[in-house]
């Protein structure tokens, strides 16, 4: 009796590990889709930046090209 209500036990916390690893990788997967959206944005919003500054005096310096403020 002892034994069976251990292998009982057992088989829970099994079944709530294969639950909480299925979570994990369903959280896992819609990050890494995350991370590639955002990425992509990150292209998007890099190339746009590209094109402002290629247009000529848009006001937007690269850092190296900005001045420091004068309380430097």
């Amino acid at each position: 009796m002892v034994l069976q209500n251990q292998l009982q036990a057992l088989e829970i916390k099994q079944a709530y590990q294969e639950e909480t690893i299925e979570s994990l990788s369903d959280t896992l997967a819609l990050q890494q889709q995350d991370i590639i959206n955002l990425k992509h944005q990150l292209s998007v919003l890099s190339e746009y930046l590209k094109t402002l500054k290629s247009e000529g005096d848009s006001g937007i310096k690269f850092p190296a090209e900005e001045q420091r403020p004068p309380h430097y």
